[in-house]
């Protein structure tokens, strides 16, 4: 991690965001990990007892009551054992995710605006992290799937799944963690993020009436930045569980739809950002 002098990590930004970067990257690299353990699991012989099949139940009962009953699961599952690690993957993927998200919003409100105190030399430290952190995760995924098809070939279906998806959890740990490291130093990004938190009546109150219309106009575009990443991530959600469980769609690539969705909330998200900043506050740094 990066040193900071104490005197310039402002409010323990450094600390939080860096934070941060691991919980949301451990989280999406659980739920990948879930997935990749089920399909080692598919290579055992199936074992549908009524316990097993309780067990479905109980997770199904479960989801329905974090999801308010928008979810229910198929309680027939073709290799029940792996359909069981893969849910208790995602579930806690979740919790660390929810717990990096509520965390986020606690800090967001407590503090919506912090002024730059990275220097150059410490913002492209995090940019050459972040680099060598993409590189080693695209390094892994390559290399793990050219050996797979060069001598994966009397491998099982799972087993060769299974290393996959474990070397796709590994290159994607390395690009989240690079990417939400790199670009805590964006303090920009961070306060743009932060008026999520901030009550727009009561925004910029005791400010100059140009300074209260330009936190405004921000706040505007924060909030349509928000909707549209909701938005376009739920129909990615929506894609990938139609995929994963409708008999007749579903496909190994059930997560396709969720990382193009992503991708291009990310597009839009960041030329909403990129706008804000060009009209209110070029000279932030």
């Amino acid at each position: 991690m990066q040193a900071l002098a104490e005197e310039d990590d402002r409010f323990g930004y450094d600390r939080h965001a860096t934070n941060r970067a691991l919980s949301i990257a451990n989280g999406v690299t659980v739920i990948i990990l879930g997935f990749a353990l089920g399909s080692f699991l598919q290579a055992l012989p199936e074992r549908n007892t009524a316990d097993v099949q309780e067990v479905v139940k109980g997770l199904d009962r479960l989801i329905g009551l974090m999801t308010k009953e928008l979810v229910e699961l198929p309680h027939i599952q073709q290799h029940p054992e792996s359909f069981i690690v893969e849910i208790v993957g995602i579930l806690i993927g979740y919790t660390l995710l929810k717990h990096a998200h509520e965390d986020s919003r606690e800090y967001d409100a407590a503090f919506n605006r912090i002024e730059q105190f990275y220097t150059v030399s410490q913002r492209r430290r995090g940019w050459i992290r972040c680099g060598v952190l993409v590189v080693l995760g695209t390094v892994v995924i390559l290399v793990t799937h050219g050996l797979l098809l060069a001598y994966g070939h009397g491998m099982g279906d799972g087993i060769a799944a299974g290393i996959a998806q474990t070397s796709i959890a590994t290159g994607v740990w390395c690009y989240v963690y690079g990417g939400l490291y790199a670009t805590r130093t964006d303090l920009f990004l961070y306060n743009f993020r932060a008026l999520r938190q901030v009550n727009v009546y009561e925004l910029g109150k005791s400010e100059s009436d140009a300074r209260r219309e330009m936190r405004l106009g921000e706040k505007r575009l924060c909030d349509l930045s928000s909707s549209l990443t909701n938005f376009t991530v739920a129909i990615g959600v929506l894609g990938a569980l139609g995929l994963y469980f409708l008999p007749t769609f579903r496909s190994p690539y059930f997560w396709l739809p969720l990382v193009v969705m992503i991708g291009i909330a990310l597009c839009m998200r960041w030329f909403v950002i990129r706008y804000a900043r060009r009209r209110y506050e070029p000279d932030f740094d």
